[in-house]
């Protein structure tokens, strides 16, 4: 009976969403983001890989990993981390706002919905955009690939790095000062892509 009872309470811990070991730790969420809902996500560090996909369903998971937090302490726990969700008309924000951990998100979006990401250090992948998207990094890089054959407007912006944008035909516009880049498309497309970085890099393609 012992026996059964700890393998129930081991089959158990294998399928719960909140999976952690002190200063690791993982969360997985499954919502619904319906058409003219939009997804905004912001956290201090860490990594986020956004993935469109063709339903109405958003899928998150995201790795945790508790940091040290000074001179002869271990990493800190990150048991009670929680994921903060806000559900509004046309909205969902989801949000770890916390000191001394990593974070690396990996989120699939329904291909509807426009983002918004801000992160303080780290770096934004997004794989095949096809609507708007919103995205500011103060240290790390910003890369997006879309399917789109056109967009209305990008414009890219860093205070310490290069920008770049390819497979487009409309109007291209790049300045470069000593440490500084900006580029700016215009085209025949319907949707925007606005992306800033402190220090780093941004690259935009087809």
């Amino acid at each position: 009976m012992k026996k059964l009872a700890l393998a129930m309470t081991l089959i158990a811990a294998s399928i719960s969403t909140n999976l952690y070991a002190g200063d690791e730790k993982r969360i997985t969420e499954t919502l619904t983001l319906n058409q003219g809902q939009n997804l905004e996500i912001d956290f201090p560090v860490g990594s986020i890989e956004i993935i469109t996909v063709d339903s109405n369903e958003l899928s998150i998971e995201i790795e945790i990993e508790g940091k040290d937090e000074g001179w002869f302490s271990k990493n800190r726990d990150v048991s009670n981390v929680e994921l903060s969700k806000r559900v509004r008309d046309n909205r969902i924000s989801l949000e770890i706002d916390e000191e001394n951990l990593s974070q690396e998100w990996v989120v699939k979006v329904p291909k509807h919905a426009a983002i918004d990401i801000e992160i303080g250090v780290g770096s934004i992948d997004v794989e095949k955009l096809e609507n708007s998207l919103e995205a500011e990094v103060g240290v790390g890089s910003i890369r997006v690939d879309t399917v789109l054959d056109d967009f209305k407007r990008i414009e890219l912006s860093t205070g310490v790095g290069d920008t770049s944008i390819k497979g487009f035909s409309g109007d291209l516009e790049s300045t470069r000062n000593i440490v500084s880049s900006e580029t700016r498309y215009s085209g025949a497309g319907d949707h925007s892509i606005e992306a800033e970085v402190g220090v780093g890099d941004i690259k935009v393609r087809k």
